[in-house]
């Protein structure tokens, strides 16, 4: 008669799975400027008191186009789609 390895009866398991968040990549707003209550914008540019400071400028437009990037923070929205594949072994 011939004796059974001990190792036989161990058990592989193998794992796979894919989490998507934001699956519909909504830009969802979760902070806004006061002054305004827009997540890009906060009224500086378009303040009255404000107008000679920025028409005083050597550029105008680009001091315009410039402010709005700066003011256009990523961080008045929730994370873009995010997707995580994985695989976990187990013995």
């Amino acid at each position: 008669m011939s004796k059974k390895p001990e190792n036989s009866n161990k058990k592989m398991y193998l794992d796979v799975y894919l989490e998507i968040l934001n699956l519909l990549n909504t830009k969802n707003v979760i902070a806004v400027y006061r002054a305004t209550g827009n997540p890009d914008d906060d009224g500086y540019l378009s303040a009255p008191e404000y107008q000679t400071g920025i028409q005083s400028q050597l550029d105008e437009q680009a001091f315009r186009d410039l402010y709005r990037i700066a003011v256009d923070s990523p961080y008045n929205y929730s994370l873009p789609r995010r997707i995580h594949l994985g695989v976990q072994i187990g013995f």
